[in-house]
């Protein structure tokens, strides 16, 4: 694991898919993120989902008429990144190239890039896409989403998740079959205009996808007021709500995405995919977020 720490904060950090594992509040010994001790819920913490969110018609996508297989999420979470720098203590930088293994399901010299930076208030994290093809001139598609599990201390109904400057009425995308989206933009009726109300109840169907590109951010906040974790949504124009389902379980993950799951059907043109980004050859392109805890 790789530590990094500031006067107010500790963090851990896993190469194996440059998942952040830890962070804790010096003050008072606080965990923010989801661990897994007893192996009884989710035994992942804050994966990295690229280059693909959510899972594949058939675990497979077309690209220039041609099939390729891709696992669910993606396949950085489960990878080594090859490159590490840590420029200070309170500071880490991450790096997954291409290998002949990638290429073979993910055509393209890309590199992803993750810097995680401990502040004052809490924990910024920063990507990076680069396309890193010298000769080819085709644009690389690609989808990618944070996944945090977020630690709780008491029921999931004390809670809501509230998305600053969204548009009232929220919506959200139709799930069904799960996990596929079922090409609809419905109603999220038991939103209370920004706010959602938590439940296990809410979230034992599937994942929830706010359709919010408006929002600046989204604030997981206990109705007593003794806990909150805001996140910036400024680079991402989803944010997707999750537990697991009918397990009771203690945590909830908040997730900004800059992607989208499969419309339920066949595999489909990654080129022509809602939600993905292209990024031209030579080229590379950044989203960011800021963790705020209270």
């Amino acid at each position: 694991m790789i530590k990094i720490s500031n006067d107010n904060f500790t963090a851990e950090i896993d190469p194996l898919g440059a998942q952040l594992t830890t962070l804790t509040r010096l003050s008072d010994g606080r965990s923010y993120i989801w661990n897994d001790t007893e192996g009884k819920f989710w035994g992942r913490h804050a994966p990295i989902l690229f280059p693909s969110i959510g899972r594949s018609n058939d675990d497979h996508y077309t690209l220039d008429g041609q099939t390729y297989a891709m696992r669910q999420h993606g396949f950085a979470r489960d990878l080594q990144f090859d490159q590490i720098d840590q420029p200070d203590d309170a500071t880490v930088t991450l790096t997954l190239h291409a290998t002949d293994e990638s290429k073979a399901i993910y055509p393209f010299d890309f590199a992803l890039t993750v810097t995680y930076k401990l502040t004052e208030t809490g924990l910024r994290t920063d990507y990076t896409v680069a396309n890193e093809s010298a000769t080819g001139t085709q644009s690389m598609p690609f989808a990618l989403g944070s996944h945090p599990g977020l630690a709780l201390d008491q029921p999931l109904e004390n809670y809501t998740v509230t998305l600053q400057d969204a548009k009232t009425p929220l919506t959200k995308f139709g799930i069904g079959p799960v996990p596929f989206r079922n090409g609809e933009v419905e109603p999220f009726t038991e939103a209370k205009d920004n706010t959602v109300p938590l439940s296990h109840e809410l979230l034992d169907d599937g994942l929830i996808i706010i359709n919010s590109p408006e929002a600046t951010s989204a604030t997981l906040a206990a109705k007593d007021g003794h806990y909150s974790v805001k996140l910036d949504l400024a680079d991402f124009p989803y944010v997707t709500l999750w537990s697991p389902e009918h397990k009771n379980a203690p945590f909830v993950c908040v997730e900004p995405f800059h992607g989208l799951p499969d419309v339920a059907g066949k595999p489909g043109d990654w080129q022509k995919k809602q939600g993905n980004t292209s990024v031209a050859a030579g080229d590379s392109v950044h989203f960011g977020y800021d963790m705020t805890l209270d």
